[in-house]
């Protein structure tokens, strides 16, 4: 399979204000010496980083890495989003590192509108000319009126809906606002849904075996394997699930699909859309 979300962090770099010491396990520094054994245990050809500061620095780094590591086959970094000109210098600066989507942290701006800015939205055009996909992440629900604006205004890229949109598990009256978002959200043919970040808590409690098979079942019904992707979220379920544990409870999950549908959830949608760099074809996936 190919994790589409893995995280990775050193902390004494500062950039990650978010990550203090009340987060328990997950504030200590993310390698991904910490997990290749796991990756090869459980099946995963290759690994897409995702930034976790808003910095050009991170940027960088993942890059690098990207670049450096066969197990890494591309970054989904951060780049800014408030000047056209700018970012088609960072995009040719960038051509060739690995570079495969782009995000920032929009949920944890003061500002929840910034993600539908005009400008905002100039630059989200300018990656979907250029083929680049946009993450977003913990959308729901301060981000998701501004989310909906960004889809629509910007047809031609493509979305992804980080950890569905982060269902509130646990609140039956959120949780019935979540559903009549997302269907309609994942519905539009411009939007991935990322099966990602299930187990780390969001809402009042941890998920219920229930509330996951609701969401496999939704996504299947609105997005379908085609615009469904698998990601381990790996560490922000340190603590409640280990890393091989969080992919193999994925797996599981999508059990009642077809075979077929798994194959694309598991592989094919991130390499349609991610590109990533890494990894032999053999029969539409990797090896």
């Amino acid at each position: 399979m190919i994790d589409t979300h893995l995280h990775l962090w050193r902390l004494s770099t500062g950039w990650y204000s978010w990550n203090t010491p009340e987060l328990g396990p997950v504030h200590v520094d993310s390698e991904l010496s910490d997990v290749s054994d796991d990756m090869t245990q459980v099946g995963v050809a290759t690994a897409i980083v995702v930034q976790a500061a808003d910095r050009l620095e991170e940027t960088d780094w993942l890059l690098d890495m990207a670049a450096r590591e066969p197990s890494v086959g591309g970054a989904v970094a951060y780049l800014p989003l408030d000047d056209d000109v700018m970012l088609e210098n960072l995009l040719a600066r960038h051509a060739g590192r690995g570079l495969v989507g782009v995000r920032q942290l929009w949920h944890i701006h003061d500002d929840s509108h910034r993600l539908a800015a005009e400008t905002t939205i100039r630059c989200l055009r300018l990656l979907g000319e250029s083929g680049l996909p946009v993450d977003v992440p913990n959308a729901f629900p301060t981000l998701w009126p501004a989310f909906v604006m960004a889809v629509d205004a910007a047809p031609k890229t493509t979305f992804v809906l980080d950890h569905c949109g982060k269902p509130p598990f646990g609140d039956a009256t959120a949780w019935a606002q979540w559903e009549r978002d997302f269907g309609e959200l994942a519905s539009r043919p411009n939007v991935i849904v990322k099966l990602s970040g299930l187990f780390a808590g969001s809402g009042l409690a941890p998920a219920s075996e229930l509330e996951l098979a609701r969401v496999v079942e939704l996504t299947r019904r609105t997005a379908g394997a085609d615009r469904t992707m698998i990601g381990s979220d790996w560490p922000m379920a340190r603590g409640t699930v280990d890393y091989a544990g969080s992919l193999i409870r994925l797996d599981t999950l999508l059990s009642g699909w077809s075979p077929t549908e798994r194959e694309q959830a598991r592989v094919g949608t991130a390499l349609l859309n991610y590109r990533p760099t890494t990894g032999t074809l053999v029969h539409g996936g990797l090896r």
